[in-house]
């Protein structure tokens, strides 16, 4: 799955190795990810990819460990998770879909709503 025939090269696992925030071969790593999680978000189960046809999810690749925490692009440190997942965790708004007019008052609620759910989960630990 990895190597020449994935399109990954072990060499940009390491951020210093490129310019950029993502490496050169991010779309092969990203595609990579989403077939190991099956094409679904590994927060809350929403699929995409072939499972949902055209109306499945917009999946992202998320870093375990930012990058500016220390952490990497090899495979290990990403996971799927969807649009508004990933938006949740960040608590902003994440991906290339925004500023697009996808960004609307339903899915700040919803991130926002998220936020409060992931905050009161914390709180009752």
């Amino acid at each position: 799955m990895f190597g020449r025939s994935s399109g990954i090269t072990p060499k940009y696992d390491d951020p210093s190795n490129h310019d950029g925030k993502y490496p050169p071969d991010w779309d092969a790593r990203r595609k990579a990810v989403y077939e190991r999680d099956n094409y679904t978000c590994q927060d809350c189960g929403l699929r995409s990819g072939p499972h949902a046809g055209d109306g499945g999810a917009i999946l992202h690749a998320h870093h375990l460990i930012s990058l500016r925490d220390g952490g990497w692009h090899y495979l290990g440190n990403l996971v799927t998770v969807c649009q508004y997942c990933h938006d949740g965790i960040h608590g902003h708004p994440t991906g290339s879909q925004y500023d697009t007019g996808e960004h609307n008052a339903l899915r700040v609620l919803r991130v926002v709503g998220r936020a409060i759910v992931r905050g009161i989960k914390w709180a009752i630990r």
